[in-house]
């Protein structure tokens, strides 16, 4: 397996919601700060990509109200038009391998408004990081993202999981953990024994074991099968 296929991202998918560069920036901030209080690896200096000196980035509101308006008008070329979203791309000083990336506040086109937690891989990790790919951590990361950004699907997955689902657009992409709003519909009778359902305020969490780089590829096919979808 190739370290890309091992390399484990925590995300969020939802649809259009046109929000102004102030509204993702107090999403974010407290996003930002809930993920810290997770575990002591999520809380470090970050780089912002648009910050060309690679000093560690502002990330109060005010900041990421800057950091928003400079991805919308560096994009789009024009910064006070509703509907292109904002972009957000952050890593840690010390160049170790985690970093936090969003798309939102925008119409959705080609792709959703999203929000991601890239976690290292287990070669990648560290004394400092090892504790980011225990499931207590990887089920706070989700539970997080579905906090703060109400997102349509959720998932905590590597590219080993993605690679086996031939997914067509709006599907839920299963994972170790997957998450999808209240609505969508589902067969628990097809559900593997693994499985554990949860039913959160705003939708479904299923959990498939607590061995989130290990879970059979037989379980992800099962939980789209118990989803309608064509396996």
């Amino acid at each position: 397996m190739s370290m890309f296929g091992r390399r484990p991202t925590v995300a969020g998918y939802w649809g259009t919601r046109v929000q102004s560069s102030q509204e993702v920036a107090q999403t974010m901030r407290a996003f930002l700060d809930d993920l810290e209080a997770v575990d002591p690896g999520l809380a470090l200096p970050w780089v912002s990509t648009a910050e060309f000196d690679k000093v560690p980035a502002d990330l109060s509101v005010d900041g990421l109200v800057r950091i928003f308006e400079y991805s919308r008008s560096k994009e789009m070329g024009y910064s006070d038009t509703p509907g292109p979203g904002y972009d957000i791309d952050l890593s840690p000083e010390d160049g170790t391998a985690r970093r936090v990336g969003a798309w939102v506040g925008g119409l959705e086109t080609s792709a959703p408004n999203s929000v991601r937690v890239s976690l290292p891989t287990e070669k990648q990790l560290t004394d400092s990081t090892r504790r980011l790919l225990d499931p207590d951590i990887g089920d706070a990361i989700v539970r997080v993202i579905v906090k703060h950004w109400d997102p349509d699907r959720a998932r905590w997955s590597i590219g080993d999981y993605r690679h086996l689902q031939n997914r067509s657009k709006g599907e839920v992409e299963v994972g170790w953990e997957t998450y999808f709003h209240s609505g969508v519909t589902f067969d628990r009778s097809k559900l593997p024994q693994s499985a554990v359902v949860e039913e959160l305020p705003t939708g479904t969490l299923i959990r498939l074991g607590d061995k989130p780089m290990e879970v059979a590829a037989a379980d992800i096919v099962a939980v789209r099968a118990a989803l309608g979808y064509p396996v």
